[in-house]
């Protein structure tokens, strides 16, 4: 019981520097978010954006992990690097780029989360169920 409260406390430790990013497009520019899963803004990230492995930008999110962009290439690739290999990224065709606001995603990151961690104690479960019935 021991171990599999330390595995846990462990599996916990793991989400909390996981990066979301999240962009969205208004008007003719691009507003690019990045936050930790703890719902921190990830300040003074570096960013890059390049197209077919060219860099085409390279700079830092603000104090609230903000910034924009005026797409100037169809294809562009987005990645956001808070050190220590936290790093997250996101491949767009300018076209095609969601229209969904930033609670909304939270929400969905949020609801995504809750379900892993059901989907893991589930995993737990049946395998102590499965080893109680080999033990038999």
């Amino acid at each position: 019981m021991k171990y599999i409260l330390l595995t846990l406390t462990f599996c916990s430790f793991l989400f909390a520097h996981k990066i979301n990013l999240f962009i969205t497009q208004e008007n003719e520019a691009l507003d690019i978010y990045s936050y930790f899963a703890n719902g921190a803004p990830c300040q003074n990230c570096s960013l890059v954006i390049k197209n077919n492995d060219i860099i085409i930008l390279k700079d830092i999110l603000d104090e609230n992990g903000k910034y924009q962009y005026k797409p100037e290439h169809e294809n562009i690739e987005v990645i956001i690097d808070a050190g220590g290999g936290h790093t997250a990224q996101e491949t767009l065709i300018i076209n095609n780029i969601k229209k969904e606001d930033i609670k909304t995603h939270q929400e969905n990151e949020e609801n995504k989360k809750y379900l892993n961690i059901l989907l893991g104690l589930i995993l737990i479960f049946v395998g102590f169920f499965i080893l109680k019935k080999i033990k038999k």
